[in-house]
């Protein structure tokens, strides 16, 4: 077969919300990472920017603050649209729900469209407020091409709950860097060390969380750190000293990687009241730590329960509590259930596959972008 030293690789947007080292931007960041070697040319493009703290490597489309994306922001429509008419972007990947509406109103009008797929990273059912909205969200969600889901709970709720069509839904999970894999721990004998992290936000709930480690404080000794930024900071840490945890609980903030506190603990505690497929508890996993979670969208499909920690149900404090002081009385538990987490983590969930998984459904949207498919037969 002759090579055609002219073809045109195929190009990518992503659009992730802000620059901010978080979750969806992060593996945004090593989804780009992973496909331009294998012959894509990707854009990671963020709304906005979020000075002041890690960041990934994206180009960001505007300055506005991030809290002002929940308004459509007209200049910040424009400047995507510009950017994928002047790269001829192929597919735009909407990494996130805050981006959902930005891409769709960039690409709607545009004569040579390109394919759009929305990454659904939440659970769908939590953002509903009203049957108002839920025909509102079901009708954006028509605006899209493709639905990659993070889980299998996260896409039955698209389907059963929003009338997404099940054809228009794939899932693809995110992965976890071979890096996590490496961590060597040293369990402690004498106080159970806890690690919570993600965004201090009502969503992830760090009050409830901090309300588990108390109760566990209560019968044995704990260590725990709580990793991540958020509107919640501040209560949290007035809400640490006002229950005379200040020696057993550090706010750090955010952290540039989550490496050394994962080899420093014996557990994760996840306390959410919505995630769709946490990545923290499959990090924790790949570094050999079990986890405790709640039972919220995809949560509990990265613990299996029994086996590399506990799912308890959503918002049972007292349950979540006496998971974690049975594991502070069995140092033994913990090292085997967090040996089957490598293992299952190692099985499911890595990278490598991630990356796999999205290349092949990007392709079949390429070729669907080739022939000209529309929403209409999907």
């Amino acid at each position: 077969m002759a090579v055609q030293l002219n073809a045109r690789r195929p190009r990518l947007a992503i659009v992730v919300s802000s620059d901010r080292r978080r979750g969806a931007e992060v593996f945004g960041e090593a989804l780009a990472a992973g496909l331009r070697p294998r012959g894509w040319d990707v854009d990671l493009l963020s709304l906005t920017t979020s000075p002041g703290g890690p960041s990934v490597a994206a180009t960001p489309l505007s300055v506005i603050a991030p809290d002002a994306l929940g308004k459509l922001d007209w200049s910040v429509v424009a400047a995507l649209r510009r950017h994928v008419r002047r790269t001829g972007a192929d597919i735009v990947l909407a990494n996130g729900a805050a981006t959902l509406q930005y891409a769709i109103a960039a690409v709607r009008a545009m004569r040579r469209r390109p394919r759009l797929v929305y990454g659904s990273i939440g659970e769908p059912v939590y953002w509903i407020r009203s049957p108002r909205h839920r025909t509102l969200r079901s009708l954006i969600l028509k605006g899209v091409d493709r639905i990659f889901s993070v889980s299998a709970t996260t896409a039955r709720q698209l389907v059963d709950d929003l009338g997404v069509p099940p054809a228009k839904v794939r899932i693809a999970p995110t992965g976890v860097p071979q890096r996590f894999f490496a961590v060597t721990r040293e369990p402690s004998a004498e106080v159970l060390r806890i690690v919570v992290a993600g965004n201090l936000s009502i969503e992830k709930d760090p009050i409830a969380a901090l309300d588990v480690v108390e109760q566990v404080a209560a019968v044995t000794p704990v260590a725990a750190r709580f990793l991540g930024s958020g509107p919640l900071r501040e209560r949290l840490e007035q809400e640490v000293a006002a229950r005379n945890l200040t020696g057993s609980v550090e706010v750090l903030g955010s952290v540039p990687d989550l490496v050394p506190h994962l080899a420093w603990a014996d557990v994760l505690l996840l306390a959410s009241r919505t995630e769709g497929l946490p990545g923290v508890p499959l990090e924790a996993g790949a570094a050999g730590v079990p986890s405790v979670v709640y039972a919220v969208g995809g949560a509990a499909e990265t613990v299996v329960d029994g086996v590399t920690g506990r799912v308890v149900p959503a918002g049972d404090i007292a349950a979540a509590a006496a998971a974690l002081v049975d594991l502070a009385t069995d140092p033994q538990r913990r090292l085997a259930w967090g040996d089957a987490a490598r293992r299952m983590v190692a099985e499911r969930f890595t990278l490598e596959a991630a990356l796999d998984r999205h290349i092949d459904l990007l392709d079949d949207e390429l070729a669907a972008h080739r022939m000209g498919g529309s929403r209409a037969d999907r």
